[in-house]
């Protein structure tokens, strides 16, 4: 008896946990916008640039894990979210995705694991590029973001930053993957591409800013650039600190024939590493900063330090034509060179 009473409890027992239904995990799938109706049963073909195609690319997004591919055309969007797990794809510039009544066509909070890839999106500002102003209408705008990806994507014509990042979630990317660019071309914006306020641990490299106010503006800390290119621009880079900002990293970037700083480090408290860059006219200025460090560069810019903080420019190839410099005190000059010799400017 006590064995089959024993038994009959395992049946029991196995038959109530075999009687529970399986998670079920997503399937990823691959579909295409031009699947998805808009609200108003509307078709997103990509050749009425005038109808707002948002609620069809949404739909498309929230199918589930996957691919949404758009094919060549206009679409016009606003506040669109790329949810986790989600990957974009154009066909590449000749996918144009048209953002309208000052909203990013993309709005991206707290999201990590999606991708976007080889696109281009379009604000509305008009007229010369030299007269845009800050109307914060950004073409693209990343929020408390992880573990993301863009790449092969060119904006252009907002009245805002064309990329504009704010506050990576440290916590959920472990002080590590706050996210990738690469491959990203912003031009003909107030500023190409603005790292705001605790947008780091984000790895960014081939970045191409051109024909913005300010091409690249970092007021956070811990970014990381390498192999950019930032020319053609009123000011080329500009690192301001906000909220723990600076103590970043710049490596093998030319920021070059930009029209007033081609760098222009302003209230810099935390230092930043700055290798292998190239600045070709226009100013380098560090003002009322500290720790900013201009190694194994080429400078044919002028140069202009003030303030008692401590900065340093170290083996710089320095080549002088017309230039002007006008050096603080407190910053150190050592190793720099000439064709001719050493710099003349150097302090032993």
């Amino acid at each position: 008896m006590r064995w089959n009473s024993g038994m009959c409890c395992c049946l029991v027992v196995a038959c109530l946990f075999g009687s529970q239904p399986k998670a079920t995990v997503p399937v990823a799938t691959e579909r295409q916008l031009t699947e998805f109706s808009n609200d108003d049963g509307t078709q997103p073909n990509g050749s009425e640039p005038a109808r707002d195609d948002s609620s069809a690319l949404q739909k498309a997004l929230n199918a589930g894990p996957g691919i949404v591919r758009i094919g060549p055309g206009t679409h016009r969007i606003q506040d669109v979210t790329i949810p986790e797990n989600v990957t974009v794809i154009g066909a590449g510039p000749a996918t144009v995705l048209q953002a309208f009544d000052g909203r990013p066509a993309f709005l991206q909070q707290n999201a990590a694991a999606w991708r976007l890839r080889d696109l281009s999106i379009q604000g509305e500002a008009t007229g010369e590029w030299q007269k845009r102003t800050d109307r914060t209408s950004h073409g693209m705008v990343i929020e408390g973001c992880w573990g993301y990806e863009i790449s092969g994507v060119t904006i252009r014509n907002c009245d805002g930053a064309g990329l504009q990042i704010t506050r990576t979630n440290n916590q959920a990317s472990g002080f590590t993957d706050g996210g990738m660019l690469t491959r990203i071309t912003a031009r003909d914006n107030f500023i190409g591409i603005r790292f705001d306020t605790r947008a780091e641990y984000i790895t960014a490299s081939h970045l191409h800013c051109h024909h913005n106010v300010t091409g690249l503006m970092i007021h956070a800390g811990n970014t990381n650039i390498a192999s950019s290119n930032i020319g053609e621009n009123i000011d080329g880079l500009v690192i301001a600190d906000h909220e723990n900002g600076s103590h970043g990293s710049v490596t093998g970037c030319l920021v070059n024939h930009n029209q007033r700083y081609a760098l222009w480090a302003k209230h810099v408290d935390n230092g930043m590493a700055i290798s292998n860059c190239c600045f070709f006219y226009g100013t380098v200025r560090l003002e009322n900063s500290c720790g900013v460090n201009i190694t194994s560069g080429l400078i044919s810019a002028s140069i202009a330090t003030e303030g008692p903080g401590f900065n340093r420019l170290s083996g710089n190839h320095i080549i002088p034509l017309t230039w002007t410099f006008e050096i603080a005190p407190s910053t150190l000059l050592e190793g720099n060179f000439t064709k001719t010799g050493p710099w003349e400017y150097n302090r032993p």
